[in-house]
Order: C-alpha cells, then structure tokens, then sequence
C-alpha cells in the first residue's frame, strides 16, 4: 500500500539551538513511498488515467518522477511507456525495455503527432507537457495545504526547491486564497538553487554557493539526523544565507525538503536480554502519556507479544524513539489475528514520521492480518491509522466490571 502525503512537519529544535532561531520547522517528502515529493505527482497521474478508463500512460520525465510514476502504476495495475531520446540510456535501468519508445532519430516536429497515434493504439493517456504541469501545481497546492492547516498561526517564510515556477505560484495561490478567509499574513515564498533564475522576482529566489549547500547538509544530518543527499538541501541552505545577512526574523520558517525522512532503524527483539522487562513496560506506559494501561495490564500485553507476537523498537539515536507492541490472539478467521496492542513514540520526537515505519513494519510483518482500537478522543491516532490503511468497521463494548 503507498501512504502518499501528509509527510511529517517537524520542528526543528536542534537546529533552533544551534542558530539561535526560534520557530524552524522541516516538511520531510521523503516519507513518500519512492523516497521524494514526486510521488505526489504520480498518484495524480496514475487517478488521472483511471478516471478516463485508460489502461497504459505515456510520461516522460527525470528519474525520481519515471521511479514514483513506475510504483504507482504497479499499485494500480497500469502500463507506463516512457519515450527514450538520444543520450539517455539511464531509462534502461529503470523501464522495462518492452515498455520503452525509441525515439532516436524520429524529427523534433514529429513527435507529438507519434506519441498521440501511440497513446491511442495502447490504450494510454499521454501526459503532456501541460499536464503535468498543471498536475505539478495541484500536488503543491495539496502540499501547501497540509503546511497551512498545521497552524493556527503565523507562517513568515516558506523555503523549497523546484525547477518550476508553477511551484512558486501553487505556494502563493494557496497561502492567498486561505488568507483571505482569516486574519494570517501571507508568507514569504522562497525559491532556493544553484543558479539564479530569470523567472523569479529577487525577494522569491535565493541564488545559494556549493558552501552554504554543504554547510546546510552537515547541519540537517547531525543536528536532525536526517537522510537526505546534498543536491537536495537547497531550501535550507537558502535560509543559512538570508540568516547570515540578518534577514530572518523571529517568526515560524517552514523548510520543505523534497528527499529528506528519519534516519529510523526499526529491530525486533525477541527477549529481555538488551531491554528489560521493566523498562520496556516504564517506556510504553510514559510514551502513552494519558492513553496508557495500568502496569499490569500493559506487562501482560507485552508478555504475550514476547512469547508469540512482535515487540517492535523504533530509534533514530542510541535511546529508544518509539515502540509497537503487536500479539497474536491465535484466531484464524473470526477476527484478524493479530492485534497492535500498543504503539507509543518518545514525546521529544513526535512529528517525525516514526509511528508511521513503526505501523508500516506491523502491517508487513502481520501480512495485514491485524486490528487496532483507539480512545474515543484519540484524533490525532485516528488520523494517522486511517492514513495507513485502517478502517471503522465496528464499535468495541467492554463490560463495565471486566477488570474489577
């Protein structure tokens, strides 16, 4: 299953601390499925094709959009054919070479013509230049969204990185649309690169050196222990230099970082020989804060998903970031036969995408054969389960006295 979206808006509290700063926020794309804000683009162009009862699509493009467009028509049971120019034997590597168009030697005034006689004879819709910029400007709209409904506030700046500028205008035309509605001021919306852009007014783009890029990527790795590569820390290198030139104020910064995710490591462990059993069962009832179980309760769960479940441990550092409490309840077919007892993340690291690879781990390993409940008031988990592909089927009644 792809969980495209809603990737995790983090704040920055390392990085606050070690510039001074207050209110810095990272938007990680790379919690995407492929690892980058393309695939918000491919979903877009995979529900194209289906609303229009197309079978195949023809799409060009770089590699990071022919990698997400390749998942997502695996997922939704399409072909994806990929014209193939002069010079550009990478696609070999990526598309099989039965979906490839060859179109070496064919006349630049000729391929338009060609592409739509194949779009027609396969049954494909053709993404053209037009569409998919217009399809871009829609996945940054959704984008943009997610960042603007995150606060009641305030947002000063938005820094990102986009060879198009219909990026810069989905950011505005968001930001200004819903600002219309209340109080907030709008954003300064700033594009960030190697080399300056004619299309972009100078107070929109910031023209960044190869050392304020590799300065900004040491600082995302060790600071947020990010993954991330350093072609792709252009917004925040941005930001290094206006702050630098006494141009940041102390408002909230939104840095969206197109490849960057956690660095988590997920292992399962299988005793108590590491981890002790009462420190596994301190950690799951602090993580839980107000939702936990007594102690009791939660050293049975986790007893039994020792013995025969799955005891999950999420971590980003040395300490434990996040844990996932699955048992067996040895049912084969009445209810799903496992069920994710507890899931808790270390408050100071909440935000980061880690209850997500924790959730995804559960559902790899179970095979999907799993359940869940949630408190009632628990919006923000409700949220995130839906997200991950878990639905309302039932409402679950326990008897008053049951553990009197």
């Amino acid at each position: 299953m792809n969980y495209i979206g809603k990737t995790p808006l983090i704040r920055a509290k390392n990085l606050e601390k070690a510039l001074g700063v207050k209110k810095l926020y990272l938007k990680l794309e790379g919690n995407n499925p492929t690892k980058n804000k393309f695939d918000r683009v491919a979903n877009l162009i995979s529900k194209l094709a289906l609303m229009n009862n197309k079978k195949a699509i023809i799409c060009d493009g770089d590699k990071r959009l022919l990698v997400a467009l390749k998942k997502q028509c695996e997922e939704h049971k399409l072909i994806l054919l990929v014209p193939k120019y002069k010079n550009e034997n990478w696609k070999d590597k990526i598309i099989d070479s039965k979906r490839i168009l060859n179109m070496s030697g064919v006349k630049k005034a000729d391929i338009p013509t060609i592409l739509k006689n194949l779009s027609l004879s396969n049954e494909a819709y053709l993404i053209t230049k037009d569409i998919f910029l217009q399809l871009l400007s829609l996945a940054d709209e959704q984008l943009a969204m997610e960042i603007y409904q995150r606060f009641d506030g305030d947002i000063d700046s938005l820094y990102y990185q986009s060879d198009y500028q219909q990026t810069y205008l989905a950011y505005q035309n968001t930001f200004l649309k819903n600002n219309f509605l209340t109080s907030k001021k709008l954003p300064k919306i700033i594009g960030s690169g190697e080399k300056s852009v004619a299309e972009y007014p100078e107070e929109n783009y910031t023209y960044v050196s190869k050392n304020y890029l590799e300065r900004a990527h040491q600082l995302l790795q060790k600071e947020e222990h990010l993954k991330i590569k350093s072609k792709d820390a252009y917004p925040f290198a941005a930001f290094l230099k206006r702050l630098d030139e006494s141009d940041i104020n102390d408002g909230r910064h939104i840095i969206v970082l197109n490849t960057a995710r956690s660095r988590v490591i997920i292992n399962q462990i299988t005793d108590y020989e590491e981890i002790s059993k009462q420190q596994l069962t301190k950690t799951i009832i602090k993580f839980l804060d107000k939702y936990q179980d007594s102690y009791e309760e939660t050293i049975d769960a986790l007893e039994m998903a020792m013995k025969d479940g799955y005891v999950l441990i999420a971590s980003n550092q040395s300490e434990i970031d996040g844990i996932c409490v699955v048992v067996d309840l040895k049912i084969n077919h009445f209810i799903p036969r496992y069920h994710l007892a507890y899931i808790g993340i270390n408050p100071n690291n909440k935000g980061r995408g880690l209850g997500s690879e924790l959730i995804k781990e559960a559902i790899d390993i179970t095979e999907g054969n799993i359940s869940l409940h949630v408190d009632l008031d628990n919006k923000n988990a409700k949220k995130l389960y839906k997200k991950m592909g878990f639905v309302h089927k039932y409402e679950r009644m326990i008897y008053k006295n049951w553990n009197s």
